[in-house]
């Protein structure tokens, strides 16, 4: 078997690039469409804006969203857009108890609220 040049390597090495780009953007839109679609069936359920407590409470095991342990720091980030403010303090107090990753701790922030 005759050994590929550099310039077959470069674009087969390119082609999986293309690829790995598009498994990944296809991954992050299908997860932001489910926590997009889990917060807004969330909304009526929760409590109004004034209401919401401003402080950490007490560690809780159960997770803020479904499946939130499997998500990355950005899918968490971006589906966080469209969660209630009671949500949102869900996620800062569950993440500052458990993984406390500044990335999800910092658009958590209820001083960014």
């Amino acid at each position: 078997m005759p050994t590929p040049s550099a310039k077959d390597l470069s674009v087969r090495i390119e082609q999986h690039v293309k690829n790995a780009r598009f498994i990944g953007k296809l991954s992050v839109d299908m997860a932001q469409k489910k926590m997009q679609q889990m917060c807004s069936s969330s909304k009526g359920a929760s409590p109004k804006v004034d209401s919401v407590q401003t402080n950490a409470t007490e560690p809780s095991n159960k997770m803020p969203m479904p499946n939130y342990d499997s998500l990355t720091a950005m899918e968490i980030v971006t589906a966080l857009k469209g969660c209630p403010p009671s949500q949102v303090l869900e996620v800062f107090n569950y993440e500052n108890e458990h993984r406390q990753r500044r990335t999800i701790l910092k658009a958590a922030s209820p001083s960014n609220a």
